[in-house]
């Protein structure tokens, strides 16, 4: 019995590499792969790779522009320089400038000052007037103004005050129109009456449109606007009461 035993065992013992070698030799069963991991690893790599092409456009436009910053500090250290070198430095003669064009007409053009002395030629009245470029239409400060016709006309009655005595002087002149102005500080439109009435500034004389309104809020009782001065005038603002009057007839200077 004992050598049964012992028979078996060697068998078993010589069978052990066999059934291992069988073992070894067996390939291993493969899971089939998902095609959607697939599809994904495929878009993220797509999607890394466009990371990089951005990062890369990303740096290239960053050079341009210290590049760009750079020369701007170049040019602005350049013009401070030019601006703070004193004149004594410039070396060589000054280029002569040529005059403009249109300097013969400015040239004969007359300057009047911010504050001019103006004379009324129909009324005979010398008034302060404001010289005001922003103004399209010349202004005079009326009182009690009313409308009215005669001979089927017409026309308006208004009151000036005279500079030196305060006294209203009543004046009765025909009424060119009617024109509606908006004051920044109102919404509503204000009605003036308009007047023609000759001016004259320094040594030109004309005729020309005035509105009618009540200017006792203000420093002047006239003001001339752009339809006197264009064409004929020049504004010199730093100045003040340098176009006297000339009368019309005596040719003398209005104090």
């Amino acid at each position: 019995m004992s050598s049964f035993i012992k028979s078996l065992f060697f068998a078993v013992v010589l069978l052990i590499p066999v059934l291992l070698a069988a073992c070894s030799a067996i390939a291993p069963v493969e899971e089939p792969e998902d095609p959607r991991i697939g599809r994904l690893i495929a878009g993220m790599d797509k999607c890394l790779a466009n990371q990089v092409l951005t990062n890369e456009q990303l740096q290239s436009q960053a050079q341009r522009l210290d590049r760009q910053m750079l020369q701007l500090d170049e040019m602005t250290e350049g013009l401070a320089a030019a601006t703070a070198a004193p004149l004594d430095d410039v070396s060589g003669p000054m280029p002569a400038v040529e005059a403009c064009a249109g300097s013969s007409k400015v040239s004969s053009k007359l300057v009047v000052g911010e504050l001019e002395q103006v004379w009324l030629q129909n009324l005979e009245l010398a008034l302060p007037a404001r010289i005001d470029t922003g103004a399209e239409t010349a202004s005079v400060d009326a009182r009690n103004i009313e409308l009215f016709e005669r001979d089927g006309k017409r026309w308006v009655r208004f009151e000036i005050l005279l500079p030196d005595t305060g006294e209203p002087l009543l004046i009765e002149r025909k009424l060119k129109r009617m024109v509606a102005i908006i004051q920044s500080n109102t919404a509503e439109a204000e009605r003036r009456p308009v007047i023609k009435l000759g001016v004259t500034i320094g040594s030109i004389s004309q005729t020309a449109e005035f509105t009618l309104s009540n200017r006792s809020h203000l420093d002047y009782q006239l003001l001339i606007g752009r339809n006197i001065l264009q064409d004929v005038m020049v504004v010199d603002v730093s100045k003040k009461n340098i176009a006297p009057y000339v009368t019309v007839g005596s040719g003398e200077v209005a104090p």
